[in-house]
């Protein structure tokens, strides 16, 4: 990669923090190409931009049809977002390794924190400024496109000053829990479930109740379409 490329923040950059480190600093984000093709790049102690680089192109899980139609006279496909976009969670679609002077090593693959991104980029307040710049689940693959270095910005781009999330929560009186309280717990746990190996145990710890609860909160939070379900919504550790 030549060393000639920009640094300037180009405008629709999106920058997500995945992980922070001793005071608050950012140690591992994904920063987005403006567009809505979804690619995107990972930066880390260990793909630095420097020797080696890590890009992902992220998509949803539901939320887009593609319907056939002509457009200046030629058959296209075209995206339409459907009734379920706002329940709809990001994934990751495809994952481009580069190296400089060297090979990618299977342990190299195997150390990619595939589930801490995914639970990243699935906070409840990032996902939803990504939704409408993401491909839906039916778009086809597209290579990878090298950017020019007038356009290389967003390879660079680092995280704003970062504020996490509070983890505490505010539990109302009575057995009926509105949907705010479980957009709450969403924002707490979707932010633990990325930084820690113990999300639910720092959640319950914070908040002085017992774990369980903690699972209960989640899993209704799950239910109404704030957090993910599956694979990608699990935490390293409890």
């Amino acid at each position: 990669m030549s060393s000639d490329f920009s640094e300037l923040r180009p405008k629709g950059t999106f920058v997500v923090p995945v992980t922070t480190g001793p005071r608050g600093v950012v140690i591992e984000w994904v920063s987005f190409r403006p567009g809505e093709d979804g690619w995107a790049v990972y930066r880390s102690q260990q793909f630095d931009a420097e020797g080696s680089w890590l890009f992902l192109r992220f998509g949803l899980d539901r939320g887009i049809d593609t319907e056939q139609a002509t457009v200046d006279g030629r058959p296209a496909a075209v995206a339409r977002a459907n009734d379920e976009l706002p329940q709809a969670f990001i994934e990751v679609r495809e994952v481009l390794v580069s190296f400089k002077g060297g090979g990618v090593a299977a342990r190299v693959l195997r150390d990619i924190p595939l589930t801490r991104i995914e639970a990243a980029v699935n906070q409840p307040d990032y996902r939803a400024k990504l939704l409408h710049r993401l491909p839906g689940p039916d778009v086809s693959q597209r290579p990878f496109e090298w950017d020019s270095p007038r356009d290389s910005g967003w390879w660079f781009a680092h995280p704003h000053p970062y504020a996490s999330p509070k983890i505490t929560v505010e539990v109302p009186e009575g057995r009926g829990r509105p949907d705010e309280f479980y957009e709450a717990v969403a924002r707490a746990y979707g932010y633990l479930n990325a930084v820690s190996t113990r999300p639910a145990s720092e959640m319950a710890e914070a908040n002085d109740v017992p774990v369980s609860t903690i699972h209960g909160w989640v899993k209704e939070a799950r239910r109404r379409g704030f957090l993910p379900a599956g694979e990608r919504s699990k935490g390293r550790g409890q």
